[in-house]
């Protein structure tokens, strides 16, 4: 039990590391909002996008782990 603990401490890190990287990403992107930089502001936003999805995928596996102990707990 305290494995499936230690792994969702895990996820939780992870989780709160691409917040830190989506927060870089938007100051990058309002920094380069001026005309000429709208390739790299397009990249910031794209790496954007593709973070987003993968936070959603994270939540999700937290949640299902943290039904599994919830119901691992339960049956003992």
């Amino acid at each position: 039990m305290e494995e499936l603990y230690s792994i969702m401490r895990d996820f939780l890190e992870v989780e709160y590391n691409e917040e830190s990287l989506l927060f870089l990403l938007k100051t990058a992107e309002s920094a380069y909002s001026g005309a000429g930089q709208e390739e790299i502001k397009q990249i910031a936003n794209s790496t954007k996008y593709y973070l987003k999805a993968l936070q959603r995928e994270l939540r999700a596996a937290i949640n299902r782990l943290d039904c599994y102990i919830t119901e691992g707990v339960n049956k003992e």
